[in-house]
C-alpha cells in the first residue's frame, strides 16, 4: 500500500482532494530543519537535546532512589517551586524545580541534614554545606536541580565559611589606648586567662591545637605608623615542651563606626574607653592597617620599643608605584596559616602569623629573583621585620606586587580538564577521539616547565652571596639526601601501617602489597639517591606544585617561596638538587589526572572508558610536554647539565620521596584520598622493578 496514505490525516468532511496535500512538508528551516536536526548531527554535539536526554536517562538509572526511593515533599513557602526528597538504601536525593517562567529564589528547611554537602548530579558540582538556617537556592525560568546529599563530601574550594556565632565577650575598660593591654597587669591577666586560650583555639593559623596550651600572653604591642589605633601584637603560646610566637595585630572597631562583619567575626572581646564601646579585634580586618603598612614602607619607618626595633624596609620598585588611599582593599584570607589581602591591583600584603627568628625564605628568594630580573614571580615591594634586644631578627609582614590572574593552576587545570574530557566522550563512538581539546592545557604545562627551568637557571648562576652560591653534592650531601629520601619512605610506611584495618577496601588493596615490600622500598629510594653525587645543589622553590602557580593571561607565574611549612627556616633555606621541584610538579600532575577521573558526566560504561583513557593519555602527554620544555630551558646552563641515566635515577628517587610524603600527609589529614598517592607509588615501583608491584 501507499506509505503516504497510511500517515495521511483523515478528512473533516467528504470531498475529493490530492492526498499529497494532506501530508505536512518536511521542516526546511536552516536552524531546525532535518539537515541540521538529525541523529548523526546531534550525536556529535555535546550540548544537543539528544545527548542531554541520554545523559539524564543514564544519570537517573545510576541512582535507584529516583525510581524506588520514598517520596517526601518539602513544601517551601514559594509555591512556584516544587521540592522533594527521594531516599533509598542510604542514599538521599533532593529534586528542586522552578515551575515558573520567571527566575525564582527559594529557602528550604534542611536542618535535619546539617553538615551534608549537596552534590549537583548533572555536573557533579559541590554546593555549600547545609547548616541550621534555611538553605537558599536560586533557579532560572523552568530550571531544576538534582542533588545528592553527601555526608562525607568536601565543600567547594571557593566557599567562604560563614561567621561564627559570637561567644560571650569579656569587656575591658582602657584609659589611654591599646598599650594598656600590656602595661596594666589586670588587663594582661584577663587576656591570658579568659580571652586568649579560647580565641587561639578558634583560629586556623594557630598551629598547636593538638597540644595542651599551658599559657598564652601578649608580650608586646607596637603602634603601626600612619595606622591610627592599630598595634602589632606578639603572643607567646606556652606548650608542654616549647614556646611558640604568633603575630596578632590589634585594634578597636567602635560601635558608633558600624564595624564590619569581618571585624566582629575576628573579635577577641569588648572594650570601653570613656563613652565609646567597641570590639577588640584583629587589626588585619581594618583598611587603615593595610594603608599604614604601605605608607610606612614608603617612608622607611623605624620604631624602637621595649622589645626591640620594628623596621619598614621598602624597595625602589615600591617607590615607583602610584599608591593612594583611594585604592580598594580586598581580603584574600584571614583564616589560613598566614593572612593576605590585596590593595588595588598593586600590592599584596601577607601577614606572617607564626613567627620564627631568622631569615624568611620567601623574602630572601623574592628579593633575589627581583634583583636578578626574573619576571615570572611576584616582585618584592617591602618587608616589615622585628629585631629583639638580643639581635634576633624575624619577618612579620611581606609585601609583593599583585598579579592579575585567572586563579591557581590546580583549580584552573582541573576545571578545564574535566570539561574537555566530558565534551570529548560525547563524540560519535565510531570516530576515534582526538586530543585537540587538551591542546591549551598541554601548552600551559609546557609553559610551566619553561618557567621552572628559567628559574633554576637563574638560581644556578654564580653568586657572591653564600646563601645563593651553588655547591656540588659530595659525600656529605649525598648521605643527607639518602637519609631524607629513605626516612620519608619509612615514615610513610609507618603511617600507613597505623591505619584502621579494613577502614577502606581500596586502601587495603593498594596499601597491603606496599607494606609487604616496605624494606625494599626504603632500600630502593636510598640506592637511587646515590645518583646525586656530583650534581649541582642550589636554592629551589621547595614546595612546588600546581597550587603554587598562577595562571596569568596564558603565562605561568610562580609564587609562594615559603617552602614546606612543617620544616624550620634552616631546612627551608637549604640547598638541594633542582630535580626535587621537577618531581613535585610531576606528582602534582598525577594528582590532577586521578582527581579528574573521580567525577564525570559520562553516561555509559563505554563513555567512562573513553573518558578515563583520554585523561590518562593527557597525563602522559602533559608529563612529556613539561619535561621537554624544562630540559630545553635548563640546557642553556652548563652547571645544571647531567648525564641522562643518573638524572633519571635521581628524579625517580625524588618521585618516591614525594609520593611517600603524600601518603603520610593523606594518612594524617585526608584518609579517603589515600588511594591516589598509593596508586602513584605503586605505578612508580612497577616501572622501576620491571612490572613487579
Amino acid at each position: 500500500e501507499d506509505a503516504d496514505a497510511m500517515v495521511a490525516r483523515p478528512q473533516w468532511r467528504l470531498f475529493r482532494t490530492d492526498p499529497a496535500r494532506l501530508v505536512l512538508p518536511l521542516i526546511a528551516d536552516p536552524l531546525y530543519g532535518f539537515e541540521a536536526v538529525n541523529v548523526e548531527a546531534q550525536s556529535t554535539d555535546a550540548h544537543s537535546l539528544l545527548n542531554w536526554t541520554r545523559k539524564m536517562l543514564a544519570l537517573r538509572g545510576r541512582h535507584p532512589a529516583f525510581g524506588r526511593g520514598s517520596l517526601r515533599f518539602l513544601s517551601p513557602e514559594n509555591r512556584k517551586i516544587l521540592a522533594y526528597l527521594r531516599e533509598y538504601d542510604g542514599e538521599t536525593l533532593m529534586c528542586v524545580a522552578n515551575l515558573s517562567r520567571l527566575p525564582q529564589a527559594v529557602e528550604l528547611d534542611l536542618s535535619t541534614f546539617e553538615g551534608r554537602v549537596p552534590i549537583e548530579l548533572t555536573g557533579m558540582s559541590p554546593f555549600p554545606p547545609i547548616g541550621q538556617l534555611t538553605y537558599l537556592l536560586t533557579l532560572p525560568p523552568y530550571g531544576f536541580f538534582w542533588f545528592q546529599l553527601e555526608a562525607d563530601a568536601d565543600p567547594p574550594a571557593w566557599r567562604t565559611a560563614p561567621p561564627e556565632q559570637l561567644p560571650d565577650l569579656v569587656t575591658m575598660v582602657i584609659r589611654r589606648g591599646l598599650l594598656d593591654l600590656v602595661d596594666e597587669p589586670a588587663h594582661a591577666r584577663v587576656l591570658s586567662n579568659e580571652i586568649l586560650p579560647a580565641y587561639l583555639a578558634r583560629r586556623r593559623w594557630f598551629g598547636a591545637k593538638d597540644q595542651p596550651l599551658q599559657a598564652a600572653r601578649l608580650v608586646s604591642a607596637t603602634p603601626i605608623p600612619y595606622a591610627d589605633g592599630v598595634v602589632l601584637g606578639e603572643l607567646e603560646a606556652v606548650l608542654p615542651d616549647h614556646t611558640e610566637s604568633y603575630q596578632l595585630p590589634l585594634t578597636v572597631a567602635w560601635d558608633d563606626a558600624q564595624p564590619s562583619a569581618l571585624t566582629q567575626q575576628l573579635a577577641l572581646g569588648r572594650v570601653r574607653q570613656g563613652r565609646r564601646v567597641g570590639f577588640l579585634t584583629d587589626g588585619f580586618a581594618v583598611e587603615r592597617m593595610a594603608r599604614g603598612i604601605l605608607r610606612g614602607l614608603a617612608d622607611r619607618s623605624r620604631i624602637t620599643g621595649r622589645t626591640g626595633t620594628l623596621e619598614f624596609l621598602g624597595t625602589e620598585r615600591l617607590d615607583r608605584m602610584q599608591v593612594t588611599d583611594h585604592m580598594p582593599v580586598h581580603w584574600l584570607s584571614a583564616e589560613q596559616s598566614n593572612s593576605s589581602l590585596i590593595v588595588g591591583d598593586t600590592a599584596m600584603i601577607k601577614l606572617i602569623r607564626h613567627i620564627f627568628p631568622g631569615i624568611h625564605p620567601e623574602v630572601e628568594m623574592t628579593r633575589f629573583l627581583t634583583r636578578a630580573g626574573y619576571d615570572h614571580t611576584a616582585p618584592l615591594l617591602g618587608e616589615i621585620a622585628h629585631t629583639d634586644s638580643s639581635g634576633r631578627r624575624s619577618t612579620l609582614i611581606i609585601v609583593q606586587g599583585a598579579i592579575r590572574n585567572q586563579g591557581d593552576a590546580w583549580n584552573w587545570m582541573l576545571n578545564n580538564l574535566r570539561r574537555a574530557a566530558d565534551e570529548l566522550v560525547l563524540n560519535d563512538p565510531a570516530v576515534e577521539p582526538g586530543d585537540d581539546v587538551f591542546r591549551a592545557l598541554i601548552s600551559f604545562v609546557a609553559m610551566v616547565g619553561l618557567r621552572l627551568g628559567e628559574l633554576h637557571v637563574v638560581l644556578a648562576g654564580q653568586n657572591a652571596d653564600e646563601a645563593f652560591s651553588p655547591v656540588v653534592a659530595g659525600d656529605g650531601e649525598v648521605e643527607a639526601i639518602k637519609k631524607a629520601v629513605a626516612g620519608e619512605m619509612a615514615y610513610a610506611m609507618s603511617k600507613l601501617a597505623e591505619r584502621e584495618e579494613n577502614a577502606d577496601p581500596a586502601v587495603d588493596l593498594l596499601g597491603t602489597p606496599l607494606l609487604q615490600r616496605r624494606t625494599e622500598l626504603v632500600e630502593l629510594a636510598a640506592k637511587l639517591a646515590e645518583s646525586a653525587r656530583g650534581a649541582l645543589m642550589t636554592r629551589t622553590h621547595g614546595d612546588f606544585h600546581l597550587g603554587q602557580i598562577l595562571v596569568s593571561e596564558g603565562d605561568a607565574v610562580i609564587i609562594d617561596f615559603e617552602g614546606e611549612p612543617a620544616k624550620n627556616l634552616a631546612e627551608r633555606r637549604a640547598k638541594t638538587v633542582p630535580l626535587r621541584d621537577v618531581a613535585g610538579l610531576l606528582r602534582s600532575l598525577s594528582y590532577l589526572v586521578a582527581t579528574a577521573q573521580l567525577e564525570n558526566d559520562a553516561v555509559t560504561e563505554h563513555e567512562n572508558e573513553v573518558r578515563r583513557d583520554a585523561i590518562a593519555r593527557f597525563g602522559r602527554n602533559a608529563e612529556e610536554a613539561f619535561l621537554g620544555a624544562y630540559w630545553q630551558a635548563v640546557s642553556t646552563s652548563k652547571e645544571l647539565a647531567m648525564p641522562i641515566d643518573p638524572r633519571r635515577r635521581l628524579l625517580d628517587a625524588f618521585l618516591l620521596e614525594k609520593a611517600a610524603y603524600e601518603i603520610a600527609y593523606e594518612a594524617r589529614n585526608r584518609p579517603k584520598w589515600l588511594p591516589i598517592p598509593l596508586s602513584g607509588l605503586t605505578e612508580i615501583l612497577s616501572r622501576l622493578t620491571g612490572g613487579k608491584a
